[in-house]
């Protein structure tokens, strides 16, 4: 929902207000942005790769992407550094510091090393994977990045089980090719990098190398041949921005791309990293397709970093929450996430967790806490819309209760002009509340008209 206050509510609060003379309830923001849960660690002020030793099923190491399978509640992580996926049972209801039940890419939860230290992959071993969707039939895709593929798992899922597909490298479990820039075709990868699945089982791949995202049609009843492209003109194509010699981004353009999501309607999420901007491509998506909108820049041809309710600065991973259609933004140069509470008609962030203010920064605040991040690296939300960011340099996991009060509040960004967040109502004077409001509509308005 909306952070900010229609005019009738506006209105509704000063009839109150000239009416009743008393303070007025206001309901607080669904969640703050202090985290409730952690997995990687066993505190939220540590954050040591691997807690300082070895790989077990309780550790982290340079994680990644991430996701929540939306049937059974599962949590599935790319411990990348580790080499390998960790999921947990149940996303919403694990304790701080559990141990995962389930690995893949190793033989068991202390092996650690790339493609289980053999020269060529197979289809048990992982490379750095990076991202990690799973379909409404519960099949697992995993971007097996350093492999230059990717992997196809079905259910029932156990520890070490072997792919059942593989994308990228001509069926062949044991190669591990990256495409060249003039020789990308519809068979095969650069740098296989975020992964989606919408609910026709269409399967979207951003491939960073080639500056383009692949979509699959139904891969899982067909083949692994691409069959739609975005940011280039066709399948064949892999320039900067379409035009190496001036790569000047555009509407229909890609500069790296790292992450992808699609929400419930069809609509693509792209996010261009070498833009420092995430796209907005509406439904039906086809070949070369123009966005709509764009998050993080000012228009579609600028792709300068920042720091504000209004650019990014290397944006990584996104996802959707099918509970209220809002956006989130994994900004990794900027120790953030971003949410955006109605990505359909607006590119402005409403709340910002890692931060306390939308034009800072900082790498974990000064200290490692439930309120910081390091390098962000993954984002996902559930069916309940539970938030999760994967916390890459604090080889940590971090989960945000929908509807608690942890005492982080929203800063600038959470409820209302940075006031409390929680799970209950806030009390505020009226006159105060009313400039709340004010304030923060106005300073939407001027963001608004000077674009």
């Amino acid at each position: 929902m909306s952070h900010t206050l229609s005019s009738r509510t506006v209105h509704y609060l000063i009839g109150m207000t000239a009416a009743l003379g008393m303070a007025v309830p206001l309901f607080a923001a669904p969640q703050d942005t202090t985290a409730d849960a952690v997995l990687g660690q066993v505190s939220f002020t540590v954050n040591q790769a691997n807690e300082g030793g070895n790989a077990t099923a309780a550790s982290l190491n340079g994680n990644r992407g991430l996701t929540v399978d939306r049937t059974s509640g599962r949590l599935w992580v790319c411990d990348t550094s580790n080499n390998r996926v960790l999921s947990w049972p149940s996303a919403a209801a694990f304790a701080n510091h559990d141990s995962a039940d389930i690995v893949l890419g190793q033989a068991d939860f202390t092996g650690a090393t790339e493609n289980k230290g053999n020269a060529a992959p197979d289809a048990t071993t992982l490379s750095g994977p990076r991202s990690i969707a799973v379909d409404a039939a519960g099949r697992v895709y995993v971007a097996d990045s350093g492999n230059k593929r990717i992997l196809r798992y079905d259910p029932p899922i156990v520890s070490n089980q072997a792919a059942v597909q593989v994308f990228g490298q001509n069926g062949n479990f044991t190669t591990a090719n990256q495409a060249a820039g003039n020789a990308a075709n519809a068979n095969n990868l650069g740098n296989p990098d975020g992964i989606a699945v919408d609910s026709e089982g269409n399967v979207y791949l951003a491939d960073l190398f080639l500056h383009r995202v692949l979509i699959y049609n139904t891969p899982a009843t067909t083949d692994t041949t691409a069959d739609r492209v975005i940011g280039q003109p066709n399948l064949t194509s892999a320039q900067r921005n379409q035009d190496d010699n001036n790569p000047v981004p555009a509407a229909n353009t890609l500069n790296n791309p790292e992450g992808v999501a699609v929400d419930a309607n069809g609509n693509l999420y792209v996010v261009d990293q070498g833009n420092n901007r995430v796209l907005r491509f509406a439904a039906p998506i086809v070949t070369n397709q123009t966005a709509t909108r764009v998050y993080g820049q000012p228009d579609f041809v600028t792709a300068t970093a920042g720091t504000s309710e209004t650019k990014m600065n290397t944006p990584v991973a996104a996802d959707v929450d099918p509970v209220s259609g809002n956006l989130y933004i994994a900004d990794s140069i900027n120790h953030r996430v971003l949410e955006f509470a109605d990505p359909a008609n607006d590119n402005i962030a409403d709340r910002v967790f890692g931060q306390t203010l939308f034009t800072t920064g900082t790498a974990n605040l000064g200290g490692v806490s439930a309120a910081s991040l390091f390098d962000v690296g993954g984002v996902a939300v559930d069916a309940a819309g539970n938030l999760y960011a994967g916390d890459r340099l604090n080889n940590r996991l971090l989960r945000y209760n929908v509807g608690t009060s942890g005492g982080g509040g929203g800063g600038v960004g959470g409820g209302i002009c940075g006031l409390p967040c929680g799970a209950g109502l806030v009390s505020v004077a009226p006159m105060m509340l009313l400039q709340a409001v004010i304030m923060r509509r106005r300073h939407r308005l001027r963001l608004k008209r000077s674009r």
